[in-house]
């Protein structure tokens, strides 16, 4: 079976307009890329900053983790809702 590129499949964990952060997408993907290398924490994160500078995602609030880390929270545009459905 073909992989799914990742960067599908962190869209597709949007499709029903959840705001979702790095670590909430990496739970849903992970368990289908078990031993891909580039399934990895810092990349997601980077999937979600281009996934957000193409306007695929909008970038919906901030806050400071428990580590003080800066945590970034994304939600699906109307315009990445539109290339999903016709992406099917």
């Amino acid at each position: 079976m073909q992989d799914i590129p990742l960067k599908t499949m962190v869209a597709k964990c949007f499709s029903n307009c959840e705001a979702l952060n790095a670590k909430a997408v990496y739970d849903l993907v992970r368990d289908h890329y078990p031993d891909k290398k580039y399934c990895s924490l810092p990349i997601i994160e980077e999937q979600l900053l281009s996934l957000k500078v193409v306007g695929i995602l909008n970038e919906e609030g901030s806050y400071l983790d428990d580590d003080n880390q800066l945590v970034s929270v994304y939600r699906i545009s109307e315009h990445g809702l539109d290339k999903l459905h016709r992406a099917g």
